[in-house]
Formats: C-alpha cells, sequence, structure tokens
C-alpha cells in the first residue's frame, strides 16, 4: 500500500513537472501544481491498489471455497457409488 502511494506520488509529480515545463509556465506554479498532481495521484494510486487487492482476495477466496465444494461433492459421490461387497463373499456357512 505505502508502495503504491510513493508510487503515484512520484508519477504525479513527473506528470505535473513535465506538463508544467512543455507549456512553459514560471517555476513557482509549475512546483506548486507537480506537488499537487503528486497529492492526487498518490491518493488516486493508493485508493485503486486497496480495490485491487480486495478483489484479489475475494476471488481467491471464491476458488478455495469453489474447491471445497468440489472435493465435498466427490467424496459424497464416492461414498454413494462404492460398490457393495457380495453377500457370497461375506456370509460363511
Amino acid at each position: 500500500m505505502k508502495l503504491m502511494t510513493i508510487l503515484g506520488g512520484l508519477l504525479g509529480f513527473v506528470l505535473s513537472l513535465s506538463f508544467g515545463l512543455s507549456q512553459e509556465g514560471s517555476w513557482p506554479a509549475m512546483l506548486a501544481r507537480a506537488c499537487a498532481g503528486a497529492l492526487l495521484m498518490g491518493w488516486l494510486l493508493r485508493w485503486w491498489s486497496h480495490l485491487w487487492l480486495r478483489g484479489l482476495q475475494e476471488s481467491n477466496r471464491q476458488q478455495r471455497q469453489l474447491a471445497r465444494l468440489k472435493a465435498e461433492q466427490e467424496s459424497r459421490t464416492e461414498v454413494t457409488n462404492s460398490p457393495n461387497p457380495s453377500l457370497a463373499n461375506t456370509h460363511r456357512p
């Protein structure tokens, strides 16, 4: 989470500064906009990474639950489909 915030801040600062340089603005205005861009982009990337991780955890949980249900169904079918020993093999006179 911290890494994504730092990465977003760095990316926002560099992008805002490069746009300011391309428009040939004054240095104080470019620096202020770059700081605001860093703050905004850091917050947005942190929010997005939080959503992404939550979705990843949810999909992993669903896959584990599906695998558990399949295993339970297979074990039930093995028990119900197991052949019964014939009476001749189990009965002794």
